[in-house]
């Protein structure tokens, strides 16, 4: 099932999502951006995401996704419109590179935003060893970065925003310098992590297969400005199969999905 940029700010209906919350966990309205220098990246946007989805935003290079990301979570304001995060939820990013400390071991890198928040020595040390249990990093907590792979690094990078215990979890494109077989097996640890936890989260990709895998819903944004062109509701189950991909259902899915794009890029 699609919905037409007309109707972008229903609220899902996704299966499986819906918490404590009676309202969604966030609110967008009317969120617009112009930069000084007057570049318009952001028409006019309304979007509500569930307690406990997983949301997509995809669309083509330089559509405004990771601006609305980054003013979701706070890092930059808009130039009109408002985001409500009901709930008063913990808000985790995770940026595209894992922006590690290199003189920094394992746990040290993910204790480094429990240490800004002055989180107690005895309750960071807790919150780390079970963010690292949960990425599959217990055993590595005196590596330095160097010895560790491009999907271990990333594993890093989520444990230390897991450590923060986020209710809202937002992710711009953590896998696109992977490799093919690391990025699926990354995109099954995400996904495993979220069943865990059952955070809300928000992902920024420009894999459509990566998208309609991940989530319940994909936002499909137009050319700058960026607007909502169609979001597309995922009808899949979860956990989801490893061999979903292979599914006709999957692929004629994911044909919708890139025919939307090469609209949204006119």
């Amino acid at each position: 099932m699609t919905h037409s940029a007309d109707n972008a700010t229903i609220e899902s209906q996704a299966p499986g999502v819906g918490g404590a919350l009676t309202v969604p966990r966030i609110e967008v309205r009317g969120i617009a951006k112009t930069y000084h220098d007057g570049t318009v990246a952001l028409a006019p946007i309304d979007l509500a995401v569930e307690d406990g989805e997983f949301v997509s935003l995809l669309g083509p290079s330089g559509c405004g996704k990771s601006t609305l990301l980054r003013i979701i979570a706070g890092l930059i304001t808009s130039s009109s419109g408002e985001v409500k995060i009901n709930g008063n939820a913990r808000r985790a990013f995770v940026f595209q590179d894992a922006t590690l400390l290199p003189w920094r071991r394992v746990e040290a890198n993910a204790a480094l935003l429990l240490e800004l928040e002055k989180v107690p020595r005895q309750e960071r040390a807790d919150r780390i060893s079970r963010a690292l249990e949960l990425v599959g990093l217990n055993g590595f907590e005196k590596s330095f970065p160097r010895r560790l792979s491009g999907g271990m690094k990333m594993r890093l990078s989520l444990a230390r925003a897991l450590a923060l215990e986020p209710e809202l979890f937002l992710m711009d494109e953590p896998f696109s310098a992977l490799d093919e077989i690391t990025r699926e097996a990354m995109q099954r640890e995400l996904l495993r992590i979220w069943g865990a936890r059952g955070f809300t989260a928000v992902f920024v990709t420009h894999n459509l297969y990566e998208a309609v895998f991940l989530s319940h819903r994909v936002v499909v944004m137009s050319a700058r400005p960026g607007r909502i062109q169609q979001i597309f509701d995922i009808p899949f189950e979860y956990p989801r199969a490893d061999n979903l991909p292979a599914d006709p259902a999957f692929a004629k899915l994911a044909q919708e999905v890139s025919d939307c794009l090469r609209e949204a890029a006119r």
